[in-house]
């Protein structure tokens, strides 16, 4: 560095030395990078420092080990300054990567190489007397990637390939490895042509890989001549970054692709060493270094994620500047120097992301308000500053299980801790759950009709799969077309609808249409009738009822030759038959090869046709065989809750008070209940209302008690908790509720906020029959706070009052009201009525600080009658049970209830908690949609049998079914 004033001033962070630099490091007019410090100063190199998930440590690679001038991997922790050595000082090391769990950190070492010893004293005898010349990097053959402990304890080797392993990185989610290798040209005898090149160039062969954290399942997903290495997934797990050298390594350019290597994209076009791309964690650009100054110059450059931009300089420093990552809350970079001396050592900086996307031409970033600034009493101000915080583009309408949820989770913990609470477990306030969050199509899929219509089925054109489907290879059998595939039964304004009538299904793949008929002249009371038997997973029941071998769907979009994508549907027990859709295109394809229906040849005339309220009649599509091998890979994340306990002088003997809200959202509404439509669809689900507004008083509330003034009149812990997974079927608050033995032991109420945002007449407060006492505290409450209330007595709640209230505590739930944008991108901050928000909450502190400020149990849990299956098995259904599911059935074969409501037909045959049903009104349960399906079909005052496992058995019991009321 000619020009650098050697050190303008010292400081000493924590334990950690830091040289300022000045500004002719980067420019005379630094733009992007400010408060540059060296953070590494110990040995000639240091390089790859990799931010671990929560920011507060980094892994990286120095040569500082004595009598060995190979680089060792070492963790800095970022608040101390301590730095650990992680590999065991013998061999190369390189490539680290902190796990997203913080339990484990990956390098990749040679140090199970026998000939280390040779190796070293050679390259210390090359460097007594170096030849000057551009830089090399080692592509030893006996490099691995391990794993160990964050104290580089209990070693694991998770590649045993010959061939350099290495460039290694995890997943956002921590369930992948990408990584680059080239292992191919150990794997197979070279051609005359190809040795001489790995002779010369070992780099020749790397490609791109991918394999699960425990070092199976490994895939190529690069297919390149030239060097393809450096790979580093998007923030959101869905992009793969790397760097594609030319054939003859004269150049380097920076590629995206999607994780299962599809769509490969160039992002530059500088015809130089362009390397070490690294997304900005909005994924909305990529960092990266490049020659494009001349090969003695790296110097960072920032890109769009598309390429559409012109790359933009970052740095302007003599020497070599690249390796450059960025923090996890975007604030901060990291980057590597090395002088023309040869000395290389690790910088941080603050970054500015507003101007690095202005000078891209890239959207301006809403920023998020700044929670610190946060006040203890409750304020209109803070609560509207959380939900702006939680509700922004940001977060991305916080999915159970996202990098966003990491994000907001941390910040929420960060507040409780400075706000002097503990972890309710004494160890972390983030409690995690395992989930499956989604299903991908494998590599062995395969569908074919033959017969009269001889066609091989593509995979994403003529057909996708279903995320429910039964997996396997399923052989040739006939097929049948049933319209609309629905059995629904008569009532009193309707004669039935039957789509099986008079169609022998046995063995076959039935054909149906999608959704429901939707006749020129609608009736409404019939068509949404129809509409809650339409359901897909409704329509397999009915299906597999009639003896169908399998489903195949027509599914109805603009353009009759497309096929939507494969979603997950939501985490089910296994179905018991295979299910496929098909295009319009491919079914008019199988109608014009049927010579039994020469009047049915195109997808318009089969819909006018059965567009109808009125039963019309399948048919046998003769000599047609359908067959298909069914490949779907379950994927499986991790839910995070935020709980604190607030403790109090109070008898350890206490019970405590549960105040909670869900924090999570419906993400971009792919999965879940949105009920976004038209250009909405696919869109942020911001989730102000739902539920921001609830952790908004959640985070006052424990704002508010943690103040000395109100602390010393508690008699009584508190609990602060923000759920996940809520919207996915309260996964959180159960999952909670089960680290307990008896939850009733340590909590002596609960009390929710679900959607408190959009206050109007009256705020409802739900649940309030669960106990003897929540209807006085209320009366108190009006009067006091001047709320309007309405009480509702059912316990048996969509929300994560219920998980409480079966485990035998106390529970209720407070709620504003349902509104038009409830579960679609409009609910958004500016919707909110926050006056009425800070008055529900100072409702809720009402009865806090009257079950709290009290060491008399004034509650007493009530088992409540259910309201005629209001809540319990749908709001749509005819019939009710009053039997509670366990919204977490992973893994189970029938449907497993939690409970059942006091006096309900469910009760009184003697169903308890626990049960799992297999078989109802002699129709085998393997899921949820079988029972719905069932319940929606029995005739109500007619007693029926119901079979339920039981502790290993299958017990019998007769069961009346109730009409609603």
């Amino acid at each position: 560095m000619k020009n650098l004033k050697k050190l303008i001033r010292i400081s000493i962070l924590p334990l950690v030395a830091v040289v300022y630099l000045g500004a002719d490091l980067l420019s005379e007019d630094p733009k992007l990078i400010q408060n540059a410090k060296q953070i590494t100063f110990v040995g000639a190199k240091s390089g790859e420092g990799y931010f671990s998930a929560d920011g507060k440590k980094m892994v990286f690679q120095s040569e500082r080990e004595p009598n060995n001038p190979f680089y060792q991997m070492f963790i800095l922790d970022l608040e101390s300054g301590n730095v650990q050595r992680l590999s065991s000082g013998q061999g190369k090391t390189t490539c680290g990567w902190i796990h997203p769990s913080m339990k484990k950190v990956m390098w990749s070492s040679t140090h199970l190489d026998k000939n280390i010893p040779a190796k070293v004293k050679e390259e210390l005898a090359i460097r007594a007397n170096p030849v000057k010349g551009r830089y090399s990097w080692s592509f030893d053959e006996n490099f691995d990637i391990f794993e160990s402990d964050l104290e580089g304890k209990h070693l694991k080797r998770l590649t045993k390939e010959l061939g350099y392993d290495a460039e290694g990185s995890y997943s956002p989610d921590g369930n992948y490895i990408a990584f680059a290798s080239n292992r191919i040209a150990y794997d197979h005898k070279l051609t005359p042509d190809e040795e001489k090149k790995f002779k010369q160039d070992p780099s020749y062969f790397m490609e791109i890989y991918i394999m699960k954290a425990d070092g199976t399942d490994v895939k190529r997903l690069t297919n390149s001549t030239g060097y393809d290495g450096g790979p580093f997934f998007s923030a959101d797990g869905k992009k793969i970054t790397w760097r594609r050298f030319s054939e003859s390594g004269a150049s380097a350019e920076i590629y995206t692709m999607d994780v299962d290597g599809k769509n490969q994209k160039q992002i530059t076009h500088l015809n130089s060493m362009s390397w070490a791309p690294f997304f900005h964690p909005s994924g909305d650009y990529i960092i990266f270094n490049t020659t494009v100054g001349g090969y003695s110059n790296f110097e960072l450059f920032i890109v769009d994620s598309e390429g559409l931009k012109e790359p933009k300089r970052v740095t302007y420093a003599e020497g070599f500047d690249g390796l450059a990552t960025f923090s996890p809350d975007a604030k901060k970079i990291t980057w590597s120097h090395k002088n023309e001396k040869g000395e290389s050592q690790i910088y941080i900086a603050d970054w500015d992301d507003a101007k690095a996307r202005k000078l891209l031409g890239l959207p301006e970033k809403v920023q998020s308000p700044n929670l610190a600034d946060l006040k203890p009493e409750i304020r209109v101000e803070d609560a509207k500053s959380i939900v702006s915080y939680l509700a922004s583009e940001e977060f991305k309408g916080r999915f159970t299980g996202s990098e966003e949820e990491k994000i907001y989770t941390q910040k929420i913990s960060d507040l409780f801790k400075s706000w002097g609470l503990v972890p309710a477990d004494g160890k972390n306030f983030i409690q995690t759950f395992e989930f499956v969050s989604g299903v991908t199509a494998g590599e062995k899929n395969k569908a074919e009709f033959k017969g009269r219509l001889d066609l091989n089925l593509k995979l994403g054109e003529d057909y996708q799969l279903i995320s429910y489907s039964k997996a396997g290879a399923f052989n040739a059998a006939p097929v049948v077309f049933a319209g609309f595939g629905i059995k629904a039964p008569a009532h009193s304004e309707f004669s039935g609808f039957d789509s099986y009538k008079d169609l022998d299904v046995k063995g076959k793949w039935v054909v149906i249409l999608d959704e429901a008929p939707k006749p020129s002249q609608k009736e409404f009371s019939k068509h949404t009738y129809l509409l809650s038997f339409s359901r897909m997973q409704h329509k397999i029941t009915v299906a597999k009822n009639n003896g169908a071998f399998g489903v195949i769907l027509v599914e109805e979009t603009k353009d009759k030759t497309k096929i939507n994508d494969l979603k997950f549907a939501g985490s089910l027990s296994d179905s018991q038959l295979p299910i496929v859709k098909i295009t319009i295109s491919v079914f008019e394809k199988l109608l014009k090869n049927s010579a039994d229906i020469k009047d049915l040849t195109t997808y318009d005339q089969v819909k006018s046709k059965y567009d109808s309220y009125s039963s019309v009649p399948g048919f046998n599509l003769t000599s047609q065989y359908f067959s298909a091998n069914i490949d779907l890979m379950t994927k499986k994340s991790i839910g995070r809750n935020v709980i604190a306990r607030l403790d109090t002088k109070a008898s350890k003997k206490a019970k405590a008070i549960l105040i909670g809200a869900h924090g999570d959202h419906l993400g971009l509404g792919l999965a879940g209940s949105s009920l976004a439509t038209g250009a909405n669809k696919d869109k942020i689900h911001y989730g102000a209302d739902d539920n921001a507004s609830g952790v908004a008083g959640v985070l006052e509330l424990a704002h508010f008690y943690s103040q000395p003034t109100q602390r010393k009149d508690l008699k009584r812990p508190i609990y602060f908790a923000v759920w996940s997974g809520e919207e996915i079927g309260v996964l959180g608050s159960h999952h909670f509720v089960n680290q307990y033995k008896k939850l009733s032991d340590v909590f002596v109420a609960g009390l929710n906020m679900d959607m408190i945002g959009r206050l109007r007449e009256s705020l409802n407060i739900q649940g309030v029959g669960s106990a003897e006492g929540f209807r006085n505290i209320a009366e108190a409450a009006a009067i006091k706070i001047g709320v309007p209330l309405n009480l509702t007595s059912d316990p048996y709640l969509p929300t994560d009052s219920m998980s409480i209230y079966l485990a035998g505590v106390p529970s209720i739930s407070f709620f504003t009201g349902a509104h038009s944008e409830y579960h679609t991108p409009l609910d958004k901050p500016e919707t909110l009525n926050y006056e009425g928000l800070k008055n529900t909450i100072n409702v809720v502190q009402y009865f806090a600080d009257r079950l709290a400020k009290t060491d008399k149990d004034i509650l007493k849990y009530e088992k409540v009658e259910s309201n005629s299956g209001k809540h319990l098995e749908g709001r749509s259904f005819r019939i009710f049970l009053g039997t509670i599911p366990d919204y977490t059935q992973e893994g189970v074969k029938g449907v497993r209830i939690t409970g059942v409501a006091k006096n309900s037909p469910a009760e009184k045959a003697g169903l308890a908690s626990g049960d799992v049903i297999t078989e109802f009104d002699k129709t085998k349960i393997e899921n949820i949609y079988d029972y719905v399906y069932t319940l929606q079909s029995v005739k109500p005052d007619v007693k029926t049998q119901i079979l339920v496992l039981r502790n290993g058995k299958i017990d019998s019991f007769d069961i009346t079914p109730a009409l609603k009321d």
